[in-house]
């Protein structure tokens, strides 16, 4: 079974984490750019990559909140990701989209960094309007501009309202006492699963009616699932096996999926994702024994780089586009700016999120704590 061999502080799913970040960057790559399209069939490697992060957060958060109580677990939610987020915002507005004002021709003329500040649109309105995870703005004193992808400075952000969305859930089960009955955890991921699929084959008319909500409710129908069935996996550990062979043919469910023809209606910027996103569920399992499996165990055992990967690639490419770099290549383009990438995520780390996350362990007021 899944428990005999699962460890938590031994298993390579950190691993795992860093290798989903660098596939979100390598396929943004050819986006960013300008050198193609980066669909692959109905769907693209980032968003296939988002996927994955969604069921191993699953599968490793049901072990959190069944651990805490409320305000314990709510606490550690907040420190992991709303810290290294505030950072990035800071970071993003003032550094990189700074410097490409002052330094990359995205400026006005005869307007230094003084005028960038104090732009209309400007770096501290984009901390302020982004601070609370949901996306306001994406744009910073009306950079980036002249490049091919012109419409975010950080685009793989507006994922993480999602997730912490996708904790909130699970501190209501756990509130409930619905975790302790992994049965009602099961019967809520097949539903959510089944209003997916009702989604995709006949709800798009009267989705549409929303308009923008469209985005929204469409994520959600897309990511709750993921979260959930990496939950369930993990309340079901003692009961599911260990099975190459079950990875293996749910890794080609999922494979197969790409060419499925409903369209569900989420992506912000085609409209439309195929049917890997009614899949996607198939894809948790093959992650989740790959990370029991791998080798890797002692790769960010003790130091998580993947968060600083992820919420910093983006600004490090676009920057690299403003300066022209993507003239060199695909290839050298990638590579840059994983070696210009790696440094931010690794300062993250060590000045941010390791700090932030020291600071778990502090005592909660007792009326949050889950009685014996």
């Amino acid at each position: 079974m899944l428990a005999d061999t699962f460890h938590p502080r031994h298993n390579s799913l950190n691993f795992i984490r860093v290798m989903l970040a660098i596939t979100v960057m390598v396929s943004h790559a050819i986006l960013l750019g300008g050198y193609a399209d980066e669909q692959l069939k109905n769907t693209n490697l980032s968003t296939i990559a988002l996927y994955g992060f969604f069921g191993i957060s699953g599968f490793l958060i049901a072990g959190s909140a069944g651990r805490n109580g409320l305000g314990r677990y709510l606490w550690q939610r907040f420190l992991r990701i709303f810290p290294g987020f505030w950072v990035c915002l800071f970071v993003t507005a003032f550094l990189f989209a700074g410097v490409a004002w002052v330094f990359g021709h995205q400026g006005t003329p005869n307007c230094g960094y003084a005028c960038f500040v104090d732009h209309s649109d400007g770096p501290f309105q984009y901390v302020f309007h982004n601070s609370l995870l949901k996306i306001n703005q994406s744009l910073i004193s009306g950079t980036p501009r002249n490049i091919p992808f012109a419409y975010s400075w950080n685009g793989p952000l507006w994922s993480l309202s999602y997730e912490f969305l996708c904790y909130l859930m699970l501190a209501a089960l756990a509130v409930f006492g619905l975790l302790r009955r992994r049965a009602v955890v099961l019967a809520l991921a097949g539903l959510t699963w089944a209003v997916e699929f009702a989604v995709s084959a006949g709800l798009n008319t009267q989705l549409h009616t929303l308009d923008g909500s469209i985005f929204y409710l469409g994520h959600l129908a897309v990511f709750i699932p993921l979260f959930l069935t990496g939950s369930v996996i993990y309340l079901y550990r003692d009961r599911i096996m260990d099975s190459g062979l079950l990875a293996l043919a749910l890794s080609a469910v999922f494979v197969a999926s790409l060419w499925w023809p409903l369209d569900l209606p989420t992506n912000r910027f085609t409209g439309q994702i195929g049917g890997a996103a009614l899949w996607a569920p198939a894809l948790v399992y093959p992650l989740l024994w790959l990370g029991f499996h791998l080798p890797f165990q002692r790769f960010g055992a003790k130091n998580d780089y993947s968060y600083g990967i992820y919420i910093y690639a983006w600004p490090v490419q676009e920057l690299l586009v403003v300066w022209g770099v993507q003239r060199l290549g695909y290839p050298a383009y990638v590579l840059i700016g994983v070696m210009a990438t790696v440094p931010f995520a690794v300062a993250s780390w060590w000045l941010v999120e390791k700090r932030a996350l020291a600071l778990k362990k502090i005592s909660v007021p007792a009326v949050f704590r889950r009685s014996p």
